[in-house]
């Protein structure tokens, strides 16, 4: 597998963490009610190891001399401002499982780069973690 082939690959996991919706949500963030604490914690750690992620994935990329793309953030996320998180929260659970299934395709197509491989299925472990966190809000939230 070319370099460039897994820099383009691990660019695509880099732009879905570094522009996913609780990314864009720690610049714009959502209206919270009291008793929104345990919510807010979990959104703020999410971001956090999506950007911490992010920096890895990075890394990788400029290991095999490439250029790192962050990806832009939707257009669409602009409609999002001053929702409810609990809103949002089956709008973020919605993308994370699309990101799932996006992030399994990626480790599918790493499979003769054992190095990216193994970063993009933590990756998938991570991502698989944030939605079982995303939705145990959801089920005490109900």
């Amino acid at each position: 597998m070319s370099e460039a082939t897994i820099n383009h690959l691990l660019n695509r996991l880099i732009a879905m963490h570094n522009r996913s919706l609780p990314a864009y949500l720690t610049y714009a963030a959502p209206a919270w009610h009291r008793g929104d604490e345990a919510a807010k914690e979990t959104l703020r750690l999410m971001a956090a190891d999506q950007r911490d992620t992010s920096a890895r994935l990075a890394a990788m990329v400029i290991e095999h001399h490439g250029v790192v793309d962050n990806g832009e953030f939707p257009i669409y996320y602009t409609g999002y401002h001053d929702l409810s998180f609990d809103f949002l929260l089956n709008e973020i659970i919605k993308e994370q499982k699309e990101d799932l299934v996006a992030i399994e395709a990626v480790v599918t197509q790493l499979s003769m780069a054992p190095l990216a491989k193994a970063l993009a299925e933590e990756t998938l472990g991570a991502a698989k973690g944030h939605l079982e966190s995303l939705e145990e809000l959801k089920r005490v939230a109900a």
